[in-house]
């Protein structure tokens, strides 16, 4: 039995909350009359320590917020039957071994893992924003289970080529 640990990308939340902290600066803009009004403000603020500290929190805030709301952890676990998926506010989904018809590794985009059924629907999809390399270790674990066919394609991004691996149930 094993547990893996990481932070799930959801880029739905991440360009919705983008778009929320630009309409804040434009919104904050059009209060102190444009970007030159806004500069002037900043100016006249007073002590420049200040100033820095509360630039400093607005613009390192965010991105703790990010990591806390936008990216929920995500915990699998596996054992001899299933893989166990366990997610904030969300029933747990368990995974028989024997439901897994195909698994496909960094086919969409890189660093991604997608694990489909028996009718080519998708089960799980993975894309972690920390902790890449357990993929490799949990498409280990499920494929020992049962007999899978290996296929590699060569894919090319900003050039860059990786491979993709897609493991059919044979």
């Amino acid at each position: 039995m094993k547990t893996y640990n990481y932070l799930e990308v959801n880029a739905g939340k991440g360009i919705g909350f983008a778009l929320a902290y630009v309409a804040l600066i434009v919104i904050l803009s059009f209060v102190f009359g444009g970007f030159l009004g806004l500069a002037d403000a900043v100016n006249n603020f007073g002590s420049s320590k200040v100033l820095g500290f509360l630039v400093g929190i607005a613009c390192i805030a965010p991105i703790f917020f990010l990591m806390k709301f936008i990216y929920p952890k995500i915990n699998l676990t596996t054992n001899d039957k299933y893989v166990l998926v366990n997610r904030k506010n969300q029933p747990d989904l368990i995974i028989n071994y024997d439901q897994i018809n195909a698994i496909a590794l960094n086919a969409q985009r890189l660093n991604t893992l997608t694990i489909y059924g028996q009718s080519n629907e998708v089960l799980f999809h993975i894309q972690p924003f920390n902790n890449h390399h357990f993929m490799a270790e949990l498409v280990k674990e499920i494929t020992s289970k049962n007999s899978y066919k290996k296929s590699v394609t060569q894919k090319r991004m900003l050039n860059t080529n990786y491979d993709m691996v897609v493991y059919q149930r044979g």
